[in-house]
């Protein structure tokens, strides 16, 4: 059965749809919101629109929703701001991601079934660590390479 949490689904649905599906480009089926119009002010663009993505995860905490399921949130936000922070790339990402509807649809997913919610998020959160993990390695293992390199060069 899942938890009741008193969230205002409604509220966060309609800010997520402003933040990330208001508008349409003609003649296609491309839809974005204010998200990707923020981040375009350079320089503070993106940390301006993960604020306003950051909402979500408040009203999350407020509803006392599970770790994994804010830390997912907070997953879909971070890679919003720092795949965003990229120009060009970052802009297409903002239109495509759309962090703010999949944390609105995370709130909503846990209010109808919260243990599935919180084992698919810790799973997610699993893979996103092992995969860092791997990450980290293979970087320092590049970094050894190269050192290695240069110091065979220098000698």
């Amino acid at each position: 059965m899942a938890k009741k949490t008193g969230l205002k689904l409604s509220h966060q649905q309609k800010l997520a749809h402003w933040l990330d599906d208001r508008f349409t480009i003609p003649g296609t089926n491309i839809r974005f919101g204010l998200d990707p119009i923020i981040s375009l002010i350079p320089g503070a663009g993106d940390w301006l629109a993960g604020m306003f993505s950051s909402y979500f995860i408040l009203l999350g905490v407020r509803a006392d929703l599970p770790p994994a399921v804010i830390f997912r949130m907070g997953f879909n936000v971070l890679l919003d701001i720092i795949i965003g922070s990229v120009p060009l790339l970052g802009d297409l990402f903002d239109v495509g991601w759309k962090a703010n509807i999949k944390n609105a649809e995370l709130l909503e997913k846990y209010q109808r079934d919260s243990k599935t919610t919180e084992e698919h998020s810790k799973w997610l959160l699993w893979m996103v660590g092992i995969l860092m993990f791997i990450l980290i390695l293979a970087l320092l293992a590049l970094m050894v390479w190269l050192l290695g390199e240069l110091v065979d060069a220098l000698f």
